[in-house]
């Protein structure tokens, strides 16, 4: 066959997936909407009623999304359930557009950009609202990113102050943000103030560092200690009162009354690592060999996302070494937080993968990374360079299209496409219900 037309072929095929994948994210989104206007998000729906937690019934923690909201309420009339929706649609646009311009600003060719995006398909069920609160911690993240970039380049104090209060707001909204925010900004800096001794003393950087970010952590040990209790459900469940029927089923048996009374232990025992990697589907099929798949499949993905090559736009190189030094170190804190305290994969996935691209775009060309990931980062790459095929444009392409069922094994909400969602409910004798 001829040469240029198996390129042209190859084109197509890498196209059309891009493409479906695009589509399936605006199927996705049309189906929310159908809900939405039919009236399906009422106040018991957990998308609609985690925005609501407020300060009213006392501190607690995600409760400043719902207290901002609950002051709005308080001076402007409005329909909260619309509220709610506009706020996580408005969330989601903006960071579209965020990372199409990060694509562009930084010649990576668009085709790519569903594959970031998309994980909120592949990820999530397909009748859950957009990302839910996520898509604003994303959004938050590359505000810390950005203004710790600005602390660097400038030298100047202010930037980093500014830095520690967007990094507590976020904590705020969702105590999640911590494993994709604190721990790289931290380490980078801790290696910066290392660097700044001459390698010296590592001690004295860490506490250096420690120095510039211990807020952030002493917040987070008050949300462990303020993490919800039913006085404190009832509290502000009431206080919404005034602007709608506020139940006692609500109060009592809605998804944020009972996430907000469950403790950071009774996370653990949902998300203990024996049980997401140690367990079976059915006939003895483990689930540790498609978890294993599925953070390799994603870091490869990520990290050689400059393989494909689509469009006349010439897409510029990447510093496949440094991009892989940013994804392993949110790895590190990532696995921590999926294996010990998250029950939901499908939402930690996005956080890794985006904010890396996020944390890349501003530190590329930076050197104050561990030495020891680094030297990591260039055997994988290596290894990576001498495969013919994870070098090569149809390795990308498969390893791709396969990355759903990586999900078989995983603890989700959801998974997108239907296959290997199918497939899964087969093997555990579960009904297929979407």
């Amino acid at each position: 066959m001829n040469r240029s037309l198996i390129l042209q072929l190859k084109r197509s095929v890498f196209i059309l997936t891009f493409v479906l994948m695009l589509l399936a994210m605006c199927w996705q989104t049309t189906m929310h909407l159908i809900d939405y206007f039919q009236g399906k998000y009422g106040y018991e729906y957990g998308c609609v009623n985690e925005l609501l937690v407020n300060y009213e019934g006392g501190f607690v923690r995600r409760g400043l999304f719902g207290e901002l909201l609950f002051l709005a309420r308080s001076v402007i009339p409005f329909s909260v359930v619309d509220a709610v929706v506009v706020l996580y649609y408005l969330g989601f646009a903006l960071l579209a557009v965020l990372l199409v311009r990060l694509f562009r600003r930084n010649g990576w060719s668009l085709y790519l950009l569903p594959f970031p995006i998309c994980l909120y398909v592949y990820l999530c069920d397909p009748y859950f609202l957009v990302g839910r609160r996520d898509c604003w911690l994303l959004l938050m993240a590359y505000l810390c990113y950005y203004l710790y970039y600005k602390y660097i380049a400038s030298g100047r104090n202010v930037y980093r102050g500014l830095c520690v209060i967007a990094q507590l707001l976020a904590l705020l909204l969702h105590e999640a943000s911590l494993f994709f925010i604190f721990p790289i900004i931290y380490f980078h800096d801790m290696n910066r103030q290392y660097k700044l001794t001459g390698g010296l003393n590592i001690s004295k950087a860490f506490f250096r560092a420690l120095a510039h970010w211990w807020p952030v952590l002493a917040l987070l040990a008050i949300l462990m200690l303020y993490h919800g209790d039913n006085i404190i459900t009832r509290g502000f469940w009431l206080s919404w009162a005034p602007y709608f029927d506020v139940t006692e089923e609500l109060i009592t048996d809605s998804y944020i009354s009972r996430t907000l009374v469950c403790s950071f232990g009774d996370n653990m025992t949902m998300a203990i690592w024996p049980a997401t990697w140690m367990g079976y589907l059915v006939w003895k099929i483990p689930v540790w060999p498609f978890n294993l798949y599925l953070f390799s499949c994603t870091y490869y993905l990520v990290t050689r996302f400059s393989t494909i090559h689509l469009g006349g736009q010439q897409q510029k190189d990447v510093d496949k070494v440094q991009l892989s030094s940013i994804v392993l170190l949110l790895f590190c804190s990532m696995f921590v937080f999926m294996s010990f305290v998250s029950c939901d994969w499908g939402r930690d996935f996005p956080y890794w993968v985006i904010s890396s691209f996020m944390f890349f775009h501003f530190f590329r060309f930076s050197d104050c990374f561990p030495t020891f990931l680094i030297k990591l980062s260039e055997k994988l790459q290596s290894w990576i360079d001498e495969s013919s095929f994870l070098s090569s444009q149809w390795g990308y392409y498969i390893l791709l299209i396969t990355l759903p069922f990586g999900f078989m094994g995983a603890s989700l909400s959801g998974m997108f496409p239907f296959i290997p969602l199918t497939l899964k409910h087969i093997l555990m004798g579960q009904p297929v219900a979407l």
